[in-house]
């Protein structure tokens, strides 16, 4: 009997080809709408505040909400800018305190947690992480706005500001706050700590918001001319008791006719006179943030502002025209400045009495001259209102710090590293 088995059929051929995708060379930088949402809700539900943040929160928005309270219930009848100009200042601070606190320790953060390493070996890219961590930071200067949305809106109502203006300069705010935001996000992928990274956010903020203000005065030393003149005066050290008491008289009752010029010695000084070109370093004013929201306010012209139904000027307008004084610079030169000679004018004074009362200027005269330097000093004071204003220098620091920082956070989450600090930890 035959145990043989009958052969078994070779098994079926199979078209199919295994699939092998090609191996990942890292994180791609581009963003993606999908991925910087994602993103972005992650890190909202991750870093909700714990109840110490509520209470902190809490305390500082009850502060900045009693202050708008506070400028909606004085606010004049008429028409008043400053009310709505505050409410402005308190979104700006109220984003400029909680966004980059927030963003600078987002990375550095969930670096030391372990969770940023899963997150760039899945199919995020580098800008999704970047940017959704971004937005969601800002996104809380946003809601700060919303919170306050209905003091912006009754204050702007009696403001005499127009819709378009109102908007220019909220979008600047919220251009601010995204730019020093982006600053806290690339500190916080270059410093290990966090404690470090927001020092740094902050540090940067106070640099360009008081250091620019202390650059513009260090620089000034710099830019000012100077020159010394030799001026004249009276020697009154030196005068007889009599001759100082008739030269006293004499002012008080305008008679110089009985004084003798050869009675009063005069001394010579050296005196520097000085002029600062301003003109020359006010680009400094115009990189800071606030001088930069400042520009883009409406143009407040201080002898019209009523029949162009405006309010009175505010705030800003007030920095714009400080800021517009140092833009315009010095009138004259060094060379324009006279020299003082108190000795000239008593001998001219004394010349020219002749027995009765000294009539150097007629009051109309003088009346006339108060009326020139009144006017001169007027028509400075109006063409530095009206002059255009120049926002773009500090839009345009903003923007660079914005995309320097951006591309910063993104080259520093790329994978795979080419170089790790001692010590870090990437899962």
């Amino acid at each position: 009997m035959s145990t043989d088995t009958p052969p078994q059929a070779p098994p079926p051929v199979s078209n199919a080809v295994p699939v092998s995708p090609p191996a990942r060379r890292g994180n791609p930088w581009a963003p993606t709408p999908r991925g910087v949402g994602l993103v972005a809700r992650i890190e909202l539900r991750r870093r909700r505040p714990t109840a110490k943040g509520y209470v902190f929160y809490g305390i500082l928005f009850a502060i900045v909400i009693a202050i708008c309270v506070a400028a909606a219930i004085f606010a004049p009848q008429e028409l008043s800018s400053v009310n709505f100009e505050i409410v402005l200042v308190m979104v700006l601070g109220v984003g400029m305190l909680i966004a980059p606190s927030l963003s600078a320790t987002s990375i550095n953060g969930d670096s030391g947690e372990g969770v940023l390493a899963p997150l760039q070996m899945s199919h995020l890219t580098a800008g999704d992480l970047a940017v959704g961590k971004l937005l969601s930071s800002w996104l809380v200067s946003v809601a700060a706005l919303l919170a306050l949305s209905p003091f912006l809106i009754y204050t702007f109502l009696s403001s005499g500001w127009h819709a378009p203006e109102a908007l220019l300069t909220v979008g600047a705010i919220l251009l601010v706050v995204l730019t020093f935001t982006a600053v806290g996000l690339a500190w916080s992928s270059i410093a290990a700590r966090a404690v470090a990274s927001v020092a740094l956010a902050h540090l940067t903020t106070g640099f360009f918001v008081i250091g620019t203000l202390i650059a513009f005065g260090i620089a000034g030393i710099l830019v000012t001319e100077e020159s010394s003149a030799r001026e004249r005066y009276i020697d009154w050290g030196n005068l007889t008791p009599e001759a100082s008491e008739a030269l006293d008289d004499a002012y008080m009752s305008g008679d110089f006719s009985t004084l003798d010029a050869d009675d009063y010695v005069c001394v010579e000084s050296e005196w520097a006179n000085t002029i600062t070109h301003t003109d020359r370093i006010a680009w400094i004013l115009l990189l800071n943030p606030a001088v930069m929201i400042s520009e883009t306010a409406p143009i407040v012209d201080p002898e019209t502002w009523a029949q162009d139904g405006r309010a009175a000027s505010g705030i800003f307008a007030t920095i714009h025209a400080l800021i517009s004084e140092a833009r315009l610079g010095p009138e004259g030169g060094i060379d324009d400045i006279p020299a003082y000679d108190e000795c000239a004018d008593l001998e001219a004074m004394i010349a020219g009495s002749s027995g009765t009362v000294a009539e150097d200027m007629t009051q109309e005269e003088m009346d006339a001259m108060n009326a020139q330097s009144e006017t001169q000093w007027e028509e400075r004071q109006q063409r530095a209102a009206n002059l255009t204003p120049a926002p773009w220098i500090g839009l345009g620091v903003q923007l660079l710090l914005l995309v320097g920082s951006m591309w910063i956070v993104i080259r520093r989450l790329r994978v795979p590293y080419k170089k790790l600090r001692t010590g870090t930890r990437v899962a």
